[in-house]
C-alpha cells in the first residue's frame, strides 16, 4: 500500500498531459501510486497515458470509455474507489506540480495530526505563461500556525478558500468513513460540494505556505472559460450541500455560510451573464432564496460584507421580485456595446489587466470549438461574434488620451453609470 494515492484526472489534454505526469513522477516521495483516470478523451490523452504507464510502474491507467456530464466528479470518484494509499492527493492533467509538493503536505499532516492539509498555487497562463495568484491569496496572510483545529469558527474560515482539491491532500479514512465523493451529474464546480464535506468532517488541517501546484487558466475547453448559462448549473450545489448538512444536524451552524456562498457566487456569475440570459439566471436562484427568510439574507450579506449593488440582487430574490432583480443588473455591462464592456474593465481591472484579457479571450474563442455556438466554421475559416470580441474592440485603442474622453463622456449618460465596488472573488475560478 502507497504512502499517498495521486488522481490524475484528465479530458483532451494531449498538449500538457505529459508535462504533468513528469512532474508527478518526479515527486521526492517515491512511494505513491498514480491512478491517471481518463474521461474519454477523443485525442491522444489515452495513449499518452498508456505510453508513460509503461515506462512507470507507479502509474495505473484508469480509461473510461464515454465521457460523463458534467464535470470531473465521475473521473474522480473512479480514482477514489480505487486508491488504496493512506493519503490522497489530486492533479488537473493540464497542471503540474512541484517535486516536494507531496511529501511537504505529507510531512506537514502528519506532524500536526491533521486530516488535511494544504498549499498555495499559482496560476499560470496559457497564452503569457505568467503565474499570478489566485483571487483567495489574501487570506493566506491571517493564517500563522502550521495546523489549525477545525472548530467552527476555523471552518468556516476555510470554506471561503477556493474550493480546489488539487492543492489538498486528505486522509483516505476520513473520506472513506465519512462516505465523501464528488456529486455527479449534469453540472460543474462539484469540487465545492466535496471542500465543504471534508471541511466539516475533518479534525484539524495543516498549513503549506508555499506555491506547490501549477493551474493553467484561459485554456480552451476549461469549465471557466464558458460564458454561457451553463455557469448557473453551480446553484445546484446548495442543494446539495444543504441536505449533507440537514442529514448531519448541522444546518442551524452552517446555513448562513452556505447562503454567503450561494451570494458570493451570484456576484461573479450576474456580472458574466448577458442580458438575454437575466431570466434564467433568475430562476435558477429564486428557488434558492425562497427557502430563507429576509433577516437571514440580511445576515448572510453582512457576514460576507457584502456591496449594495449585491444587497439589492440578494433583497430582490429574497422577495420575489423579479423587476427589482433586472433592475439591479442594470449596472452590469452590457455583452453587446463593446467601448462599454471595455470602459468596464479598464476602470476595474487597469490597463495592462484589461489588455491581457483582452487577447486571451479572443484567442480562446477563435481557438475554441463551436459547441457553445458562439463560434463556427465557415468554409474553413472561424468567424467570431461581436460578443466574443467584447473585450477586444474596446480595448484595441492606441490613443488612450482620446479613449479617456470618449468614456469620461459616456460616464456622464444613465448607460455609463457603473458600480464602484470591486469585482468579487470566486469560489472555484477554474
Amino acid at each position: 500500500m502507497a504512502t499517498v494515492s495521486i488522481i490524475v484526472t484528465t479530458y483532451n489534454v494531449e498538449q500538457y498531459i505529459e508535462e504533468c505526469l513528469a512532474s508527478v513522477a518526479a515527486q521526492t516521495l517515491h512511494d505513491i501510486e498514480v491512478l491517471v483516470v481518463d474521461d474519454g478523451s477523443t485525442d491522444s490523452t489515452p495513449s499518452l497515458i498508456r505510453e508513460f504507464a509503461a515506462r512507470d510502474s507507479r502509474f495505473v491507467p484508469v480509461l473510461l470509455e464515454q465521457n460523463s456530464p458534467g464535470g470531473v466528479a465521475t473521473a474522480a470518484n473512479a480514482g477514489l474507489d480505487r486508491a488504496t494509499g493512506d493519503w490522497i492527493g489530486f492533479v488537473d492533467g493540464d497542471d503540474f506540480v512541484e517535486p516536494d509538493m507531496f511529501e511537504s503536505l505529507v510531512n506537514a499532516a502528519s506532524l500536526g495530526n491533521a486530516d488535511l492539509a494544504m498549499c498555495k498555487y499559482l496560476e499560470v497562463d496559457e497564452t503569457s505563461g505568467q503565474r499570478n495568484e489566485p483571487a483567495d491569496a489574501h487570506r493566506w496572510a491571517t493564517l500563522e500556525d502550521p495546523v489549525y483545529p477545525l472548530d467552527v469558527v476555523n471552518r468556516q474560515m476555510f470554506l471561503r478558500f477556493i474550493a480546489v482539491p488539487w492543492r489538498k491532500l486528505y486522509r483516505r479514512d476520513l473520506l472513506e468513513d465519512n462516505k465523501i465523493r464528488f456529486p455527479e451529474g449534469d453540472y460543474f464546480f462539484e469540487d465545492n460540494p466535496f471542500h465543504w464535506f471534508a471541511i466539516l468532517s475533518a479534525k484539524a488541517i495543516a498549513i503549506v505556505p508555499k506555491a506547490l501546484a501549477y493551474h493553467r487558466v484561459a485554456r480552451a475547453g476549461q469549465t471557466m472559460a464558458t460564458a454561457d448559462e451553463r455557469l448557473f448549473r453551480i446553484f445546484m450545489h446548495h442543494d446539495t450541500i444543504h441536505r449533507w448538512l440537514v442529514e448531519r444536524e448541522l444546518l442551524g451552524i452552517y446555513q448562513v455560510p452556505l447562503l454567503t456562498w450561494v451570494i458570493s457566487q451570484l456576484e461573479w456569475i450576474s456580472r458574466r451573464t448577458p442580458q438575454e440570459l437575466r431570466g434564467q439566471l433568475y430562476a435558477a436562484v429564486r428557488p434558492i432564496f425562497a427557502q430563507y427568510d429576509v433577516g437571514t439574507v440580511i445576515r448572510a450579506l453582512n457576514e460576507g460584507n457584502k456591496g449594495e449593488k449585491t444587497r439589492r440582487l440578494s433583497l430582490a430574490l429574497a422577495k420575489g421580485d423579479q423587476s427589482g432583480f433586472s433592475k439591479g443588473l442594470e449596472g452590469r455591462p452590457d455583452t453587446n456595446n463593446l467601448l462599454l464592456v471595455g470602459w468596464h474593465h479598464l476602470r476595474y481591472s487597469g490597463v495592462r489587466r484589461t489588455a491581457q484579457i483582452t487577447g486571451r479571450y479572443a484567442k480562446q474563442q477563435v481557438d475554441k470549438s463551436d459547441a457553445l455556438g458562439r463560434v463556427t466554421r465557415v468554409r474553413g475559416r472561424h468567424t467570431v461574434s461581436n460578443a466574443d470580441l467584447m473585450f477586444a474592440l474596446a480595448t484595441l485603442q492606441q490613443q488612450l488620451d482620446e479613449m479617456q474622453e470618449r468614456l469620461a463622456q459616456l460616464e456622464q449618460s444613465p448607460e455609463g453609470s457603473f458600480s464602484r465596488s470591486a469585482a468579487p472573488e470566486s469560489a472555484d475560478p477554474r
